[in-house]
């Protein structure tokens, strides 16, 4: 029997690979493999920068980008606002409402003298006052802040425990997150024109894994499913011609058949057909992404093909021999 050249499924591997590798990079998944295995840490520092690793939790508002940061580090909570105005920017938490009534509000601005942060209460829906002038205190445990032209970034540090009546605790379970920004440093005006967002959040375990950046994003552009279609080609082209070549080496004698070591690879092959299988169906149950959908479903199809090879040269043409010798064909 003539058996198939491995060149031509070795070329299409290394092609589909390469593919691969081009489709990586253009979904930034390297990048974000890395960041999933070796998340950046910075040391925080009251300084006005945000800087990557500094806090362990942040939400953003997309339609505002208002952004807020933060971490719980022993009996405070330490965060950072970034807003694109250049005037005050403000965040909140808890209150009953309506709107911000009942807020324990931390608002500042920053000029050329520096930052200037204030403990305000919301004692009206639409405004808020200085804790002090409230029989209150002064909670802020420190505070910085820097604007450029890309707008304004006030860090802070304040207790999670409620000192007096105009302070509302940080407690476990979702809080009444609050920003807001303008572009004027006069805390007093009402942010008509500025930006607003309100979010429900667990201060201490971060938003909910829904809300987070997935590690690929479920929309790709015309070139990604270019580049995702080609390389599927070539890697299944590949990895079939491969295996038949590697069959009709490991199974040229019947005999083989016979010996445990041989359906080792039909095992393999089984479990990782049942693998794929399984969690393709539970992602369609939990409504998974896409790319997740498509390449369980890849590999299942590439497991199916690597059995029909192995049943077809190791079982079919062991029964064909077996046959054969019953009916007395001499070998």
């Amino acid at each position: 029997m003539k058996r198939e050249s491995a060149a031509v499924p070795l070329v299409a591997l290394v092609l589909g690979l390469a593919l691969g590798l081009v489709l990586a990079f253009t979904l930034h998944a390297p990048q974000r493999l890395v960041a999933a295995i070796m998340p950046p840490h910075a040391t925080h520092r009251l300084d006005g920068r945000a800087e990557p690793g500094e806090y362990r939790f942040a939400w953003t508002d997309k339609t505002t980008h208002l952004d807020f940061q933060w971490s719980i580090q022993g009996d405070r909570l330490i965060g950072a606002i970034s807003t694109p105005d250049t005037g005050w920017v403000a965040v909140g938490f808890g209150g009953s409402g309506p709107i911000m009534y009942g807020a324990d509000i931390l608002i500042g601005y920053v000029d050329a003298h520096g930052a200037h942060l204030y403990d305000d209460f919301a004692n009206t829906p639409t405004g808020q006052l200085p804790d002090t002038m409230l029989g209150g205190h002064n909670d802020i445990l420190g505070g910085a802040g820097l604007q450029t032209a890309a707008g304004t970034t006030i860090e802070f540090e304040r207790p999670l425990a409620a000192h007096d009546t105009t302070d509302q605790a940080i407690q476990s379970g979702q809080t009444r997150v609050l920003l807001a920004s303008a572009g004027t440093d006069d805390i007093t005006a009402y942010h008509v024109d500025g930006r607003k967002a309100i979010a429900l959040i667990d201060l201490f375990n971060g938003p909910a894994a829904a809300a987070q950046e997935p590690f690929l994003p479920d929309h790709i552009t015309d070139v990604q499913i270019m580049l995702a279609t080609w390389m599927t080609l070539m890697l299944l082209v590949g990895a079939h011609g491969l295996a038949t070549h590697w069959a009709a080496q490991a199974f040229a004698e019947p005999a083989l058949a016979t010996e445990p070591g041989s359906v080792v690879p039909v095992v393999v092959a089984i479990l990782v057909e049942v693998g794929a299988l399984a969690t393709f169906g539970v992602g369609v149950a939990k409504a998974a992404p896409i790319w997740l959908l498509g390449s369980t479903l890849a590999v299942g199809l590439l497991a199916l093909a690597a059995l029909m090879i192995l049943y077809g040269r190791l079982f079919v043409r062991w029964e064909i021999v077996r046959h054969d010798r019953e009916d007395g064909i001499p070998w």
